[in-house]
């Protein structure tokens, strides 16, 4: 029975030992099922991903084809044999000969009976030569002479070229146009003006006129004035010396309007075309003024040749090795000539004060910069006296006066990359007003004096894109002398103080310019 028992449990426990041998398995199965679930749906996602970047990428590239036909860049001109229409584009040599000269009237009705193709002639082709000649200074009447008439003798050649060599034996010019070959001698021509339709004024002036009767001011003056026409009736003028006799040009309106002969057209557009380039180049100007406290140690030791051949040398360093040379192109460097030009100019003394005028403007138009403040004072002081010469009133006269910084550029780009500038710079500070009195201590009178402090230049110069140019150079020395006695006649030994001091301060003015070439 014992033994029977102890079988028992040992059957038992190895049924248990079994189960928990089995569970295990069952779970290490269920984690290897589950992870190669999850590789199996990462593979998916990553597919449908790869899936959707392929059609986006399908849907971008789709998206920049055009299904129409589309040309990009500028345009060119077909080629003759494209040009042609299609009667006269067949390479089929054509014969005409005729046994008589003949006008162009002649011609045309000889022209359309041999080859059926309708034929016009405009009424100005038929005018004398004469009408069409240049316009020359001492122009006078002139003949009327007969139409031209030539032998009409050619082939076999292309119809095509018999009408060139026809053309330019009578001297007009053909077109094939709405089904009909067309002689004529004169178009008319739209051109556009890329210049604003207003004239431009520009003045610059240093110093103060001083009229009869006013108080401090000064005579001293330089100036420089530009009167610009308004650009259309400029290039109204212009052109006359292109035109034929017969040539007219529209007085008014916006744009340009010709009528002339295709060669006179022609000259024309190459002209309109080369100053539109012109006029819609854009400059950019860097003027900067810097005003150096000058060192103990360098004073009177500024050499502005040599300060002038740093502004070279610190434009051609900031230049890659041979750009310098390629102008236009070295407005590519900015203004890292100007900056360095600064740090140069540092070796001389503090910096105390900088001001940089940034501007913009097109080509040949002036621009203006102006920080002003305008104040009053007591110029004048009148006493008014009555009948019985007793003072009865004093009468004040007030003067206006206005001081800042004005600067007037005026920039004229040429075809080689230079740039010329013409500069009016006036800087005026107002110190503070003294008071002078006059007159008796029982009716004492006083008036304001003004001291005007400033600094200024009218020229002309030529400047290179990105390099900096030393305009001018104002060297000012500002002395200070302070004594404190008891006495006014007292010698120092009794007592009292004496102060002297230098101030030395030299202002350099410095402009870059950058140069923009007209878009399209």
């Amino acid at each position: 029975m014992k033994g029977v028992a102890k079988t028992a449990v040992l059957l038992l426990s190895c049924l248990i030992l079994g189960g928990c041998a089995l569970q295990a398995q069952w779970q290490a199965l269920r984690d290897v099922l589950s992870q190669a679930r999850d590789k199996a749906q990462a593979l998916h996602d990553n597919e449908v991903k790869a899936q959707d970047a392929r059609a986006s990428r399908a849907a971008r590239e789709a998206a920049q084809e055009v299904d129409k036909p589309w040309l990009a860049g500028p345009a060119q001109a077909l080629a003759r044999e494209v040009a042609l229409p299609a009667p006269l584009r067949a390479r089929v040599d054509t014969t005409l000969i005729f046994s008589d000269r003949a006008g162009l009237s002649q011609i045309a009705e000889r022209l359309q009976r041999a080859t059926g193709i309708a034929v016009r002639v405009q009424p100005e082709a038929l005018l004398p030569v004469q009408h069409f000649l240049p316009r020359l200074t001492e122009a006078g009447a002139f003949v009327e002479a007969a139409l031209a008439q030539v032998e009409l003798q050619e082939g076999p050649r292309p119809l095509a070229d018999i009408l060139d060599s026809l053309a330019a034996r009578l001297l007009v010019w053909w077109r094939y146009e709405n089904g009909a070959i067309e002689f004529y001698r004169s178009q008319t021509r739209v051109f556009d003006l890329r210049a604003l339709p207003i004239s431009a004024q520009a003045q610059t002036q240093l110093g103060r006129q001083a009229s009869e009767g006013e108080g401090f001011d000064n005579v001293i003056q330089a100036r420089a004035t530009l009167n610009q026409a308004e650009p259309g009736r400029v290039l109204r003028t212009q052109i006359q010396p292109f035109l034929t006799r017969s040539g007219v040009v529209a007085e008014e309106g916006e744009a340009l309007v010709v009528t002339d002969t295709p060669y006179v057209l022609s000259r024309i557009e190459a002209f309109i075309k080369q100053e539109n380039a012109r006029a819609g180049r854009r400059v950019r100007l860097l003027f900067q003024e810097i005003t150096l406290r000058m060192n103990t140690r360098s004073e009177g030791a500024i050499d502005w040749r040599l300060l002038h051949n740093s502004a070279r040398v610190a434009a051609q360093g900031m230049l890659p090795t041979g750009l310098s040379a390629a102008i236009p192109g070295a407005d590519k460097t900015g203004w890292d000539g100007s900056q360095a030009l600064i740090k140069m100019l540092a070796q001389y003394g503090a910096i105390s004060h900088q001001r940089s005028i940034p501007l913009l403007t097109l080509n040949r138009r002036p621009v203006t910069y102006a920080v002003h403040n305008t104040f009053s004072y007591v110029d004048q002081v009148e006493s008014l006296r009555a009948a019985d010469d007793k003072a009865s009133g004093v009468a004040i006269n007030q003067k206006r006066v206005t001081v800042g910084t004005f600067l007037t550029l005026l920039p004229d780009a040429q075809d080689d990359g230079s740039i010329l500038l013409s500069i009016g710079y006036d800087s005026t500070v107002a110190q503070p007003l003294k008071a002078l009195a006059f007159g008796s201590n029982s009716q004492p009178l006083q008036v304001q004096q003004l001291n005007l402090d400033g600094n200024g230049s009218v020229q002309q110069v030529r400047v290179r894109p990105g390099q900096p140019v030393v305009l001018s150079g104002f060297d000012r020395s500002i002395d200070s002398y302070d004594r404190q006695r008891f006495t006014p006649d007292a010698p120092l030994l009794t007592g009292g103080h004496d102060a002297a001091s230098q101030e030395r301060l030299l202002t350099v003015i410095v402009l870059s310019a950058q140069l923009e070439e007209a878009d399209g």
